[in-house]
């Protein structure tokens, strides 16, 4: 429809795409995102963008990327909703909410909990609302230049109803904050962006944007993650020797660190099925990509202003001269030998690197290790292939259809 685009996934190409040329191309995630999280850290560009990012840089602390003890609770929820008797379980659905609750806790202060909420309720609601979201934001994707002239209703009575949850709980304690006589250093991300800004729109839409990037990583990565683990028993054994160390012990952050081979298998999980399987970037300026022209394709490519160029990262992390002729396996030793930069981008790369990368690893490795900590085994129950669903992040349309068989009753 009048669009120009170039796809690749050459190396250099990303690395200019990401760093050398960063200023030369937008995000262009305005149009699909605005009316959810607005001029966000996550939509904007420019001096926009960098104002974000220095607004929410310095109320992600070290504490609490350590701090694990929120994100147990959160993981005691899941164990209530899993069956004792073995009986097939979607896994899915309950890892995104396990990750909702434990961002908006982490984020907001606020213990909700979507795992054991009721139908019709008003939480159940919100986290609708909140899956909703990618299927719309897809529509939008999908109109193109039609965009500009489409009345999208759905989309804004969708957001209404979380911008109304996040706004509630911001104002309150803005309030709070604002009224106290003796202000106590800040506890939480919200009090602390809150004594930065009195901005409540823009942290709003702030938070919107670090809960949808928190919960639907973490959540698509687990999910891929134990659909292959239930059809590979051998990488489930393996992982157990890893975490024998622990007994019963639930693990500390320093303890995650030394955890290499749990490590190594969310790795090749976000290799093989990469979060986000695509990245989009629309020129700002007419200017050129280092590959692409010339009669071999090694020579620079001119790229007119307006071009949008797409990099499937799930082809480009399937590449077998950087992976190796094996690069279609699910292979976590590889990464004793693995050093990818530009060939690996489940977190991007350069100056919009994800900022919270750290606590995702941490999050993903410690709910691997307490699952492995709870259940003898994991076992498939569905024949189903892996088949591509693309929300906002790349998940299996069949689900996670697992058994899951607790060291008690496998004892018994």
């Amino acid at each position: 429809m009048g669009q120009f685009f170039i796809s690749t996934i050459d190396p250099e190409n990303v690395k200019a795409l990401l760093s050398n040329q960063f200023s030369d191309f937008d995000s262009g995630k305005k149009g699909l995102f605005g009316p959810f999280i607005g001029d966000s850290m996550l939509t904007t560009d420019g001096a926009l963008w960098k104002h974000s990012r220095a607004l929410v840089r310095p109320h992600l602390g070290k504490g609490q990327v350590e701090d694990l003890s929120k994100l147990e609770g959160h993981i005691q929820n899941l164990l209530t909703c899993l069956p004792n008797d073995g009986s097939t379980i979607d896994l899915q659905q309950l890892f995104f909410r396990l990750t909702f609750d434990n961002v908006v806790e982490l984020l907001l202060d606020k213990k909700v909990s979507t795992l054991n909420c009721q139908p019709g309720s008003h939480l159940h609601k919100v986290v609708e609302a909140f899956e909703n979201v990618g299927n719309l934001v897809n529509r939008r994707a999908a109109l193109g230049p039609l965009l500009l002239f489409y009345r999208d209703t759905e989309m804004n009575a969708t957001c209404k109803i979380l911008h109304d949850f996040v706004d509630d709980i911001i104002e309150k304690a803005y309030l709070k904050r604002k009224t106290q006589t003796d202000r106590k250093s800040p506890s939480s991300f919200l009090d602390s962006i809150l004594d930065s800004t009195d901005d409540l729109v823009k942290i709003r839409f702030e938070v919107l944007g670090l809960l949808l990037a928190g919960r639907d990583t973490a959540a698509s990565v687990m999910s891929n993650l134990f659909f292959i683990l239930a059809r590979r028993p051998d990488i489930w054994q393996k992982l157990q020797t890893e975490i024998e160390y622990l007994q019963e012990r639930k693990p500390t952050y320093d303890d995650l660190r030394g955890l290499k081979y749990l490590r190594q298998v969310i790795d090749e999980t976000m290799r093989l099925y990469p979060p986000v399987p695509g990245l989009f970037r629309a020129a700002n300026r007419t200017t050129i990509l280092p590959r692409g022209g010339g009669h071999d394709g090694r020579s620079p490519v001119l790229v007119p202003k307006g071009t949008v160029i797409s990099c499937s990262t799930f082809s480009l992390q399937r590449c077998e001269d950087v992976f190796g002729p094996d690069a279609q396996e699910f292979r976590p030793e590889r990464w004793d030998s693995l050093n990818p930069h530009w060939e690996f981008l489940s977190f991007s790369a350069g100056p919009r690197v994800c900022m919270g990368q750290t606590y995702a690893y941490a999050e993903m490795i410690y709910i691997l290790s307490r699952m492995l900590q709870e259940f003898q085994r994991v076992e498939k129950r569905s024949e189903e292939p892996w088949v591509e669903k693309w929300s906002i992040v790349l998940l299996n349309g069949s689900g996670t259809k697992v058994g899951l068989i607790s060291k008690t009753r496998a004892i018994e």
